[in-house]
């Protein structure tokens, strides 16, 4: 998803709906990493309002699960009989050659 921007609003709907009641400090983390400035290189801060923090830990914890929201779900709802493997945002799909005695898939990335 390079160069994508996740709205936070989705992500923080979408965390909501992976969590317990008990868990609610999750949320209040996510929200907290989402928000936090960019601090540039010369030391100054710049707010964000959109896209999750590069680098840190939970990006690609946040990524993955607004793929599965985002396009995972989409996939199976749209293209029911087409089967698909995804790790982060690289996709494998399959085809009636997958399904031969050679084992072929071809690859490619969902963005």
């Amino acid at each position: 998803m390079s160069g994508v921007l996740v709205p936070w609003d989705l992500m923080v709907k979408a965390v909501e709906a992976n969590i317990t009641t008990s868990q609610k400090w999750v949320l209040l983390y996510v929200k907290r990493w989402l928000s936090a400035p960019l601090q540039l290189p010369d030391g100054t801060l710049a707010g964000r309002g959109r896209g999750t923090p590069q680098g840190s830990a939970v990006s690609p914890v946040l990524a993955n699960l607004f793929m599965h929201y985002a396009f995972d779900l989409y996939l199976a709802r749209e293209f029911p009989v087409v089967q698909f493997e995804r790790y982060a945002d690289l996709c494998r799909a399959r085809h009636k050659s997958a399904y031969s005695d050679s084992g072929i898939m071809p690859t490619g990335t969902c963005s």
